[in-house]
């Protein structure tokens, strides 16, 4: 066995603590970690392998371990190598399973592996046409999810629409047998190309372990030391690969999250992780429930929420108390929250580090736009993880991150806030049963234990338009978080505070600190020298646009950009965006027609549809 550098087996040890270190420390049988957020476990487990390694319990040329993203594999590998084991394969089950593939596909079926198709888009628009029904992304991405859906939950065609109903699954404008052809036809189509897909690799490696035992020996004996990380998150698929891994061998350590859980809707199975112990004989149940990230007043709302399973265990001292705020409206509560952010970044928090969190893409918007009247920069974070930088100003390095809950999920920040949390959004409208409810819930869960010191819990009874009687989420009454006005409590100053570089007039040169004013480029009471015509036009086009699109018209552009617009009256892109609260994106979107209205002074002519580019 190769050198472990200079660290010694004591030395891996040092700094876990004590639950961490007898996850570290167990070998012998099968063993499954419940691992709370913020406990550690990915220290967890490399430490384990490391010790192992050192201590000859494993050999890491023969070892995998096997987690969810590509990301979190490359993490595993740096870390492991920081601990001198830099010999553990640390992939996807998706990458490890391609990769054995490759190899013994050609080998027992004399022709090279199909390609994998690099978008299945195109796919399903070719299956599904014969139904004769408009094919718009939105409807193409639905019907991918739930052929991706229907693989790794091994539910064939035929039985499609009975598992599904059972499942509460359906598909916007389709019924369940116009998806189950769908299904036959995505094949068939996949077959006339010669192409695989993502999902197509693990059932095609399953098969290849299936019918081919020699090749199953060969992947047993290169695989003896089996480590999954996220395992509340495994597939019927991914859960029978694994199997086929381990044949009949023991040594597998399996980490997840119970609270965690909430992907069901993707295929994952949370039952496989609360189910490992009975089906392992002799496996060993150990729990990390020390939270090393957090204050206790942060994780005191993550533990009510939940009411049972894992308790998180706080050992950072005491913070600033959990904020819950009800504002009039969903502009008031966007509004609120961009004033909290900003007291934050004064007090020394920088803008990356903190982070706005919703149930649904469709919330960003709104807190976009408040955002950009504050001054305050921002990066929405896609379904890929990727961020995408709002406006031209906002540096992707130092903005605050706007996210789904979903797309949250491992990462965190010294502030968070979480909007939006009625009946109907949190829980969502369309989770109606139980275990749908309890997904849900478990998504406030990740959404509390995002945060490291400063959490602000925020919901409105009035929409976009301030009418409405929602109610607060079900999940925050049940914790007594209802909260009760929209008041700022302002937190203790932590940190020393920054000063702020605040615009200064165009007219009289002095500071200016007011938004709208910000926005305008000038005091409210310096002369200004507003077109009302143009001003009346703009807002005429708006009025359109929005209604065009089914949006609130401050959505488009508000009254103090169209103001802006009216009395400054750009002519290029440039001077689009040198305005505050117009972003690269809006004037992609809206700017040739704002242009052109101004260019001719008046009511623009012509067709006012945009591009719907969203986001």
């Amino acid at each position: 066995m190769e050198s472990m550098g200079r660290l010694g087996a004591d030395e891996v040890l040092g700094g876990l603590d004590p639950q961490q270190r007898v996850v570290a420390t167990s070998f012998g049988s099968p063993v499954v970690v419940l691992a709370g957020a913020g406990t550690g476990k990915t220290r967890a487990i490399t430490h384990r392998i490391a010790y192992g390694a050192l201590t000859g319990r494993i050999d890491p040329r023969r070892a995998l371990a096997v987690t969810f993203t590509t990301k979190a594999a490359g993490e595993l590998r740096s870390r492991l190598h920081s601990l001198g084991v830099p010999g553990v394969q640390a992939r996807t089950f998706h990458s490890a399973a391609l990769r054995q593939l490759s190899y013994f596909w050609p080998r027992v079926n004399g022709t090279e592996l199909p390609p994998v198709a690099s978008s299945v888009l195109g796919l399903v628009a070719e299956a599904a046409r014969p139904l004769g029904v408009e094919l718009e992304t939105g409807l193409l991405r639905d019907l991918a999810g739930e052929i991706s859906w229907a693989k790794v939950s091994n539910v064939p065609a035929d039985r499609y629409p009975e598992l599904a109903g059972a499942a509460g699954r359906s598909v916007a404008a389709l019924d369940p047998d116009q998806v189950s052809d769908v299904l036959v036809r995505y094949e068939q189509v996949k077959k006339r190309r010669a192409v695989i897909d993502f999902d197509d690799i693990l059932l095609c490696t399953i098969a290849l372990l299936h019918e081919h035992p020699e090749v199953a020996e060969q992947v047993r004996a290169q695989y003896r030391h089996l480590t999954v990380d996220e395992f509340q998150d495994v597939s019927p698929v991914q859960r029978t690969l694994l199997e086929l891994w381990l044949g009949e061998g023991r040594d597998v350590c399996v980490v997840g999250d119970p609270n965690q859980a909430i992907h069901t809707f993707a295929g994952a199975q949370p039952r496989y992780l609360e189910g490992f112990a009975r089906e392992h004989p002799g496996a060993l149940t150990l729990r990390l429930e020390t939270n090393h990230r957090s204050t206790p007043e942060v994780l005191e709302a993550a533990n009510a929420t939940m009411g049972r399973g894992l308790r998180l265990r706080a050992v950072r001292p005491a913070g600033p108390r959990v904020e819950v705020a009800m504002s009039a409206d969903e502009p008031s509560e966007a509004a609120e929250v961009a004033e909290w952010l900003r007291l934050r970044h004064e007090a020394g928090i920088t803008w990356a580090e903190q982070a706005v969190l919703f149930r649904i893409n469709a919330q960003a918007e709104m807190v976009q736009e408040a955002l950009d009247e504050a001054g305050v920069p921002c990066v929405l974070r896609d379904a890929e993880g990727r961020g995408r930088s709002r406006d031209h100003r906002s540096s992707v390095v130092d903005a605050v991150t706007l996210s789904t809950i979903h797309s949250a999920k491992g990462l965190e920040w010294e502030a968070v806030a979480v909007i939006g949390l009625t009946e109907g959004m949190l829980p969502f409208v369309l989770a109606t049963t139980p275990a749908q409810i309890a997904e849900e819930r478990r998504l406030l869960h990740v959404a509390i234990t995002r945060a490291r010191t400063d959490l602000r819990l925020s919901w409105a009874p009035g929409g976009a338009s301030g009418h409405g009687q929602r109610q607060p989420s079900r999940f925050l009454r049940d914790c007594g978080l209802t909260g009760g006005t929209s008041s700022t409590t302002t937190m203790p100053v932590r940190r020393r505070a920054r000063p702020r570089t605040l615009p200064l007039c165009r007219v009289c040169g002095r500071s200016l600190s007011e938004a709208a004013e910000i926005k305008l480029g000038r005091h409210a009471d310096c002369p200004g020298d507003v077109d009302v015509e143009l001003f009346e036009a703009l807002r005429a086009w708006r009025l359109r646009c929005a209604r065009e699109q089914s949006l609130p018209a401050f959505v488009i552009f508000t009254e103090a950009t169209l103001r802006a617009l009216a009395e400054q009256r750009p002519s290029d892109r440039a001077g689009l965006l040198r305005i505050q609260g117009i972003g690269i994106d809006k004037a992609e979107r809206y700017g040739d027609q704002v242009l052109g209205i101004i260019r001719a002074g008046g009511p623009a002519t012509g067709d006012v549809t945009t591009t719907h580019k969203r986001g």
